[in-house]
């Protein structure tokens, strides 16, 4: 297998200019989760992808759902034997909104790059590392390995509602549930905790996110008229989210890390400074790494993104809103459940407000990887050999909720080969990705591809 990989770095270092067409292809598609903007820019963006897709030697099937759709490439081994290996490689093409009112560039949806003495080359652009920088390095990868005729077959699975929550993409594992067998499943669509150290993520938190609603009038009314006698909603809603935030129903069930995870933490080279920077936080309520680590990955967590409700503009208008909206979320650990959490949070809020309705928005399962077995192994040996140095196990903050259907419909291991770093800004303004993540990012999936078949 060595001399299979022999001339792999000089086809890493050249394919930069490929790179940086193909991505830039991708971001100027804005491909804007569904329910934000019609289909059609997604639809387009789809198109797009499937051409690149098909240039590098693919066989691609865009597959509809009642939602919009997924595309398939196959890069399948020459001759009529059986591979040695089939995986699977999940990425998603819809992006988060963006406005360029936050942004340093005037249009977000425009790919720009700039050199860097560090990162080589950084591309910027919604979309840059969430997630089609990532998944073009698969792309990349996968084009190698049917260009040097190695015995597996890899199957390149790109959604388009990740961002909402894949409503519709059990609807597609159901419906091309053959064509998707594989040994295991790969995801790059997390994060490393630092830029020093390549991490592999183990596990995703899982979320329930609702709107907690109160209505006490038919209209707002003056405060000198009313104040004191009518109910205030928002000041209502201030005091729930404030009672919720000291429970400890949302606590209940999870399964705190292992001693084994908690020193791999330790390892990972946590910064809390470089944390801070990254994410553009002025304060922490913790800058003690291992309590931020734990914090991040091993607890579940209840945050507020919103309070509807009264007057909003310039100055002060006193009066007394009639109805206030609470927008929260939880995110949830193994061995927690969401559907045990909300009838939880149902009762509570019952109990301190009966007056408050709760609605569910939407919901997603944690998930716990798999840190044993030939695949993982394969990842661990990609990494170490694509970044010089062997990857620490960690969990990951965020939810995918892909990740569950995806280990439910098709039964297999769902492994993680993360590649964005958190100077990367996910979700937020001025989303970024660079060359040197993503050449390693190439070479750890060649690697960890020969690796499975060698």
């Amino acid at each position: 297998m060595s001399d299979v990989l022999a001339d792999l770095p000089a086809f890493v270092s050249e394919s930069e200019p490929w790179f940086r067409a193909s991505l830039r292809t991708l971001v100027e598609q804005a491909t804007i989760s569904p329910g934000v903007t019609d289909k059609g820019p997604i639809l387009a963006g789809v198109e797009v992808a499937a051409a690149l897709m098909r240039e590098s030697g693919a066989e691609v099937e865009i597959v509809p759902s009642a939602g919009t759709p997924a595309l398939i490439a196959r890069f399948s081994p020459p001759g009529h034997g059986a591979p040695k290996a089939r995986i699977v490689v999940y990425n998603h093409l819809d992006v988060q909104p963006a406005t360029a009112e936050n942004w340093e560039q005037d249009d977000p949806f425009r790919f720009e790059v700039r050199e860097d003495q560090d990162r080589e080359v950084v591309y910027m652009g919604r979309g840059t590392t969430d997630d089609k920088g990532p998944a073009l390095c698969a792309l990349r990868a996968a084009e190698w390995v049917a260009r040097h005729e190695l015995p597996i077959e890899v199957v390149l699975l790109w959604e388009t509602e990740e961002e909402i929550g894949s409503p519709n993409f059990g609807e597609i594992l159901e419906a091309r549930k053959q064509l998707l067998a594989a040994d295991a499943v790969i995801v790059s669509d997390t994060i490393w905790p630092s830029a020093g150290h390549p991490a592999i993520s183990t596990g995703l938190r899982g979320g329930l996110l609702v709107s907690l609603s109160l209505r006490t009038g038919a209209a707002e009314t003056h405060s000198g008229l009313t104040g004191g006698v009518a109910r205030n909603p928002l000041r209502e809603l201030a005091n729930l989210a404030s009672a919720i935030g000291d429970a400890e129903f949302w606590r209940l069930d999870a399964l705190p890390p292992s001693q084994e995870e908690v020193e791999s933490y330790l390892r990972t080279g946590f910064d809390a400074q470089y944390f801070r920077k990254s994410h553009r936080l002025e304060q922490l309520e913790s800058d003690v790494p291992l309590e931020m680590m734990l914090r991040l990955w091993a607890r579940p967590t209840f945050e507020i993104h919103g309070l509807v409700g009264g007057y909003t503009g310039p100055g002060i208008k006193s009066t007394i809103p009639a109805t206030g909206e609470l927008k929260a979320s939880f995110r949830l650990v193994p061995n927690q459940n969401p559907r045990v959490l909300l009838d939880r949070l149902t009762s509570f809020v019952q109990a301190f407000n009966p007056a408050v309705e709760v609605a569910e928005l939407g919901s997603f399962e944690p998930y716990r990887g798999h840190i044993t077995g030939p695949v993982h192994e394969a990842i661990v040996h990609g990494m170490t050999q694509g970044f010089g140095r062997e990857p620490a196990l960690v969990r990951e903050g965020g939810s995918i909720g892909a990740v569950p259907q995806m280990a439910r419909v098709l039964g297999v291991p769902i492994h993680f080969l993360p590649l964005s770093l958190p100077e990367h800004c996910y979700h937020a303004p001025n989303e970024s990705f660079d060359w040197r993540q993503a050449k390693g990012g190439i070479a750890s999936y060649v690697h960890t591809f020969a690796h499975l078949v060698g």
